[in-house]
């Protein structure tokens, strides 16, 4: 049994009335054992993005989140 998740980014779209984003068109679907694993391979495929939508099923539920990048020290990232 492997213990890898399936992690999908995809495009914001922000509603305009409400404070709401929504997933928009798939870029990219990582597997990877955690969010924060997934999320930095992402950003090193793709560093000139500054916020993406994440989304994974956990227990049969699909969760999602607004994703700032980069994610991680600023520190270390700036070399």
């Amino acid at each position: 049994m492997s213990d890898k998740k399936m992690f999908k980014f995809g495009d914001v779209i922000i509603n305009s009335t409400k404070d709401i984003y929504k997933f928009g068109n798939m870029i990219e679907e990582i597997e990877s054992r955690g969010y924060k694993k997934a999320v930095k391979s992402f950003q090193n495929k793709f560093p000139k993005l500054k916020e993406v939508v994440v989304a994974w099923v956990k227990n049969g539920v699909e969760l999602s989140k607004l994703q700032k990048l980069p994610m991680g020290r600023k520190k270390k990232l700036e070399g």
